[in-house]
């Protein structure tokens, strides 16, 4: 709730100064249509937010201010009496805000309703010059492509502080070490700062959802509920930017084909669809989920031979999860296929380049009769990240730390081999290996290894390289999509102004 009386308190205070920019305006042009229609638009809206808000007397003031406006709407003209008067209520907006900011009582209204009455009723009416609130500047705005820029600034300033650091360390001069690691902790936060200003809540995309599915379901006849859950949680504007679409795909499929009339359904529980959020650490997991008819896997199975999406011996092998999968491919986005399989085809491959654009990925999961969940599973900033830099073959990677449980070092004669497949008795559990240096094409280096520890998805991994160097912050950027692999989420730029890639270890499996 306090972020929505933030939120009011940010909106009112704007709608209140061109509340003033109008009635200055109408003050010497009482002829000024537009000005008469926004100053009635800026009550409207007011009147809404404060109803919503639970503050009645604004809300009340605001409805009989829109009815004395309504003779000027239809004439295009204003009574410079009524203009006059208006200055007041925008004071009384003012006390109000400022009322509601320091959590005290609001003004009493009693005085501006007596006013309006008078008014209406064609009486004289005299204003006495009451003092006014001392406007406070709590908040600006900002034009987000300014935004932009200072955090692009700040990013580059953040590869500049790692080579200062790297240069200062090696000259080894102590005044020059202490002044430059003041210079970076200042430079870090500033940038956590900056980045602290680019994020925005979900609930800025999730409000959306809310309306649209009531008016939807309406028009499909089905009484079904949606529940949002984690609105709160803040992202990364760039992120915010792209979600809505994907998210929409989701939940139009989810009320579509996954929820049936009810008179088919045969249940007991009411239809439900879910849109939730979860932060999982420097990630965050974005969930739609219904208790529908679920997706028959036989159906995609035969779907995806009859379109020949893979061959009749292919498709025998697949997982149940690889055959979901399936579904994200385009040949399965057409209303024919689609309708066979609860329509689950419907978007999900432009949903799953989104998640992968991102650096992120679509999960899927079902059950017959009881229900499906797609899941979102994204970084909650797409700009810096802690990370672990090493090397293979004297080529150095980075991995981002959320994914990095442990190190160790180890020699490849402890390592066993079990039907093709590399392990390591690493105390209570046979750790499964992934050598990066025979998955990324680089030379084998014999003698000692090291070994990263990472966990994804319920799944532990052993990474083995050569060296570990240190652990940063790097700037995340985008890689070139002809070099786009799914073993890379980006790259970066190293202290030493060389530039690393960036392993992704979901795209080892």
């Amino acid at each position: 709730m306090e972020s929505y009386r933030e939120l009011f308190i940010s909106e009112t205070e704007e709608y209140i100064k061109q509340l003033n920019k109008h009635l200055l305006n109408l003050e010497t042009n009482y002829l000024d249509t537009r000005s008469i229609l926004e100053v009635f638009r800026i009550f409207h809206t007011v009147k809404g937010m404060s109803q919503t808000m639970g503050y009645g007397s604004i809300g009340k003031i605001c409805h009989r201010v829109e009815e004395l406006l309504d003779e000027a709407k239809e004439r295009g003209e204003i009574n410079p009496t009524v203009v006059n008067f208006l200055f007041r209520v925008a004071d009384y907006l003012a006390k109000s805000v400022y009322a509601i900011r320091h959590k005290k009582r609001l003004p009493a209204s009693r005085k501006i309703i007596s006013v309006i009455r008078k008014m209406e009723e064609g009486r004289d009416v005299e204003f006495k010059r009451e003092k006014r609130v001392r406007e406070e500047i709590s908040e600006i705005r900002v034009k987000m492509r300014k935004l932009d820029k200072l955090f692009n600034l700040t990013n580059e300033l953040m590869v500049a502080r790692s080579r200062f650091l790297r240069l200062s360390r090696q000259i080894g001069d102590t005044a020059l070490v202490s002044s430059t690691e003041t210079a970076s902790r200042l430079i870090s936060g500033l940038h956590d700062e900056v980045m602290r200003l680019r994020m925005l809540p979900l609930s800025t995309v999730f409000d959306f959802f809310p309306r649209w599915f009531r008016d939807e379901a309406k028009r499909q006849r089905k009484q079904v509920d949606l529940e949002i859950v984690g609105a709160e949680i803040e992202v990364d504007r760039s992120i915010i930017d792209v979600l809505r679409e994907p998210l929409l795909h989701l939940i139009r499929n989810a009320l579509d084909h996954g929820i049936k009339q009810e008179s088919d359904r045969g249940k007991k529980e009411k239809s439900k669809v879910t849109l939730k959020a979860e932060r999982e650490k420097e990630r965050i997991k974005i969930s739609v989920c219904d208790n529908g008819a679920g997706i028959d896997i036989e159906r995609v199975r035969r779907i995806a031979i009859e379109r020949n999406i893979m061959t009749e011996t292919a498709i025998q092998h697949l997982t149940h999860e690889e055959l979901l999968r399936l579904l994200t491919d385009p040949h399965f986005s057409t209303k024919e296929n689609v309708s066979a399989i609860s329509g689950r085809g419907i978007g999900l491959d432009i949903v799953n380049s989104t998640a992968v654009k991102l650096g992120g990925k679509l999960e899927i999961a079902t059950e017959v009769d009881k229900g499906s969940c797609f899941i979102l599973d994204l970084p909650v900033s797409l700009a810096v990240v802690r990370a672990m830099i090493f090397t293979v073959d004297s080529q150095r990677f980075a991995i981002p730390l959320n994914y990095v449980q442990e190190t160790f070092y180890t020699k490849e004669s402890m390592f066993k081999t079990v039907y093709h497949r590399e392990l390591f008795p690493l105390r209570d559990e046979i750790l499964p290996l992934v050598k990066l240096g025979d998955r990324l094409g680089c030379v084998r280096k014999e003698g000692r290894k090291s070994i990263i520890v990472v966990q994804y998805e319920g799944k532990r991994r052993g990474f083995v390289i050569d060296d570990i160097l240190d652990e940063e912050e790097i700037v995340i950027k985008k890689l070139d999509n002809l070099v786009s692999e799914p073993i890379y989420s980006g790259c970066s730029v190293y202290a030493d102004g060389l530039p690393i890639l960036i392993i992704d270890p979901r795209g080892f499996e």
